[in-house]
């Protein structure tokens, strides 16, 4: 068995669902089965026969027995309600309630139901007027604005709260239990104060859109400023960056130049070390020939001198012994006495002068001879100075003859 269609019960309260003709109640007789939403209530005898009682229950009837199926599914109620608001606006209110009968054994102790269709639409038209008088209390105590903008706050629950009072109260409730309370619609009836709502409406609506775009203009240009800012920010970090950077490239070359330098200086430095080395050593090699130079002048020098003193010696030795020899002896006899006595006199002068001298080996051009070479030139010299001292007196005679 399905549920029909819409029952309407008056001008503000329909009922959406409802059961239809029932014709199992309609037996005299015979076996009666209860669906699932359904539940069995079975008297025999005048007395309650819970083993026969329940949801979706199945009893045999007798003729004298009763039955009733009280539905325990979902109903809904759509209702409407006048009222002017607090500020005499009339306004009208359309709302729906969903409920279900929770305690079927105490419902049919209230309602009667053997005919169970107008059991039904009696509990729906309870319900609706309660809607409707709960919320005409609760309209006449709010403004317009607030019944328009507080339709699901303050209306539908604190509907759904008083009538939850009256059909569920554990003592003196119906065994009803109001699902949901929804207010749908709220209409205001005078068409001039809705038009005029409508241009409120509107023109604040127009503000706020300029005021949104107003703050939106007002974002833009902040958030413009702040890209500003946050570029030259961006701008002001590139540029010290690159200034560092080319600080620190400065600074690199400026080490680097340095250690050019640095190495320059090392390579100068040690060129002139070297120039000054070969200089230093040119000019030791210099000193070096002038000392052996002056050491053989003064060595020549001493040899001249002694020469020239032991040539003195034996010219006063000669003459000596020519004045001796003279008044005694012929030429012949003193050129013997001299090479006999005076040569090797005049040989260990020498020799004995040579012992403490150095001789320098100059080599030349093959025409200054040796150290050797000069000393006989030297005694060369001197025997020549001798034998001219002593041949002049022995002309002397020749001649004065």
């Amino acid at each position: 068995m399905s549920e029909s269609a819409n029952v309407k019960l008056s001008t503000d309260v329909e009922v959406t669902s409802s059961s239809p003709d029932d014709r199992r109640l309609s037996k005299r007789w015979g076996s009666i089965t209860a669906y699932p939403h359904e539940y069995l209530i079975h008297f025999r005898r005048g007395q309650f026969s819970p083993k026969t009682s329940g949801q979706g229950a199945s009893c045999f009837k007798w003729p004298r027995d009763t039955v009733f199926v009280v539905p325990t599914s979902l109903k809904e109620i759509i209702f409407q309600a006048n009222q002017l608001s607090s500020d005499n606006v009339d306004v009208r209110i359309r709302g729906m309630a969903i409920y279900r009968i929770s305690e079927p054994l105490k419902i049919y102790t209230m309602l009667n139901f053997s005919n169970r269709q107008r059991a039904e639409e009696k509990l729906a038209r309870m319900i609706g007027d309660l809607c409707r008088s709960t919320a005409k209390w609760l309209v006449a105590n709010m403004g317009v604005e607030e019944c328009l903008r507080k339709r699901k706050e303050d209306i539908a629950e604190a509907l759904r709260n008083e009538i939850t009072l009256v059909v569920s109260d554990p003592e003196k409730g119906w065994g009803v239990e109001i699902v949901t309370v929804d207010i749908q619609d709220v209409y205001i009836q005078d068409k001039d104060i809705f038009e005029a709502m409508q241009r409120l409406f509107k023109v604040s609506k127009l503000r706020e859109s300029e005021l949104s775009q107003l703050e939106m203009k007002k974002d833009l240009e902040v958030r413009r400023l702040q890209q500003s800012l946050e570029l030259a920010e961006h701008r002001k970090n590139s540029e010290l960056e690159n200034a560092r950077i080319e600080a620190e490239v400065a600074r690199e070359k400026l080490r680097l130049a340095q250690e050019n330098d640095e190495k320059q200086f090392a390579r100068d430095r040690y060129r002139v070390e070297q120039e000054e080395g070969t200089n230093n050593f040119r000019l030791d090699q210099s000193l070096e020939r002038e000392r052996r130079n002056m050491t053989l002048e003064a060595d020549k020098s001493r040899g001249r001198l002694e020469a020239e003193r032991l040539a003195h010696q034996i010219e006063l030795e000669a003459m000596q012994q020519r004045v001796a020899v003279e008044n005694t002896a012929t030429p012949l006899s003193m050129e013997r006495s001299f090479i006999e006595s005076a040569l090797p006199a005049i040989a260990e002068a020498i020799a004995k002068n040579m012992s403490h001298s150095r001789i320098n080996i100059i080599q030349g051009d093959g025409n200054s001879g040796t150290p050797f070479r000069y000393i006989l030139n030297e005694i060369l010299t001197i025997f020549q100075e001798r034998i001219a001292s002593l041949e002049k007196p022995l002309e002397k005679p020749d001649g004065s003859d």
